[in-house]
């Protein structure tokens, strides 16, 4: 992936202006790897300062956590040669791009010519999930856990994501991974053998009727996370559903299980279908996080 570098961007907002930027964050890519990030809390513009509880509630920032920050006017030229001559990638990146020209607009500055690139479309295109949320698509792509909503921690996860995809389907350039409309891109169908691979709900297996109904993997509903050295995923998604279960690509409120490959390995931070396994656990749900080893037992049950 050398031919792939970008600026990761996100930002959070005061209220429902695009002019109330109260925070930014940057992650620049190069060559396919993560190579720097900055992010920055902001003062709103003058009118458009007030902040709503909803977004407050959404990102955890507050008027007076920014008081004393500088606005839009201080923070442009830093985050602009943070960007260079970058093109900005960024989850429903439309809202970025609106951000930008509309803070602009309210302090007379030029709208700056920047070339824009979609994670949520990339999302749409090569995954099929029931919700395409920035959680969604880091659970279901396997990513490392984040702190939803903060500027920093989103635009590295989008970042993640753009690489991710790009990994999986073979795309070595922006051009590759983000065709120009009307540009017939080489397919490159990725198989289902792959390490990481993540089926589209309609390849999903359907959960056997017929299986043994006093078996342990019957009527749960299970999530895969991580690689099984065991079996490759999608087997492991076939015996499981044989047994009665039905499978899932993310953590919702109507798992029971994930499995977790790397469940005890000293070091790893938990996946994002993890984290959000124990979130719904504190919550109250009946979901159980399961290593490999404890899988393989209930599936021997016969």
């Amino acid at each position: 992936m050398r031919g792939i570098s970008f600026t990761a961007i996100d930002f959070e907002t005061a209220n429902n202006y695009r002019a109330s930027a109260c925070a930014v964050g940057l992650t620049k890519v190069r060559a396919g790897k993560v190579t720097e990030q900055a992010s920055w809390l902001m003062k709103p513009l003058p009118g458009y300062e007030e902040f709503h509880s909803v977004n407050v509630g959404i990102h955890g920032i507050t008027a007076a956590q920014v008081r004393n920050m500088p606005d839009w006017r201080g923070i442009y030229g830093p985050m602009m040669d943070f960007i260079g001559g970058d093109a900005l990638v960024g989850h429903n990146v439309s809202f970025e791009k609106s951000v930008i020209s509309k803070a602009n607009e309210a302090c007379g500055l030029p709208a700056p010519d920047l070339d824009f690139h979609c994670t949520l479309t990339l999302a749409k295109k090569h995954l099929e999930l029931a919700h395409y949320t920035l959680s969604d698509v880091v659970g279901a792509l396997e990513l490392p856990a984040f702190n939803h909503h903060d500027a920093g921690d989103d635009a590295r996860a989008s970042a993640l994501i753009a690489l991710e995809l790009a990994r999986r389907n073979g795309a070595t350039t922006m051009g590759e991974l983000w065709p120009a409309p009307g540009a017939r891109a080489a397919a490159k169908q990725p198989s289902y053998l792959s390490a990481g691979y993540t089926r589209r709900l309609a390849d999903l297996p359907a959960a056997n009727a017929m299986a043994n109904p006093h078996g342990p993997l019957f009527g749960q509903t299970i999530v895969f996370s991580g690689d099984l050295s065991a079996m490759p995923r999608d087997q492991a998604q076939d015996v499981a559903a044989a047994k009665g279960a039905t499978i899932a690509n993310s953590t919702t409120k109507k798992v029971t299980m994930v499995v977790c490959a790397g469940l005890g390995s000293g070091g790893r931070l938990p996946s994002a279908k993890v984290k959000r396994a124990h979130e719904l656990a504190a919550a109250g749900q009946d979901i159980q996080v399961v290593s490999e080893q404890q899988f393989l037992r209930l599936l021997a049950f016969r």
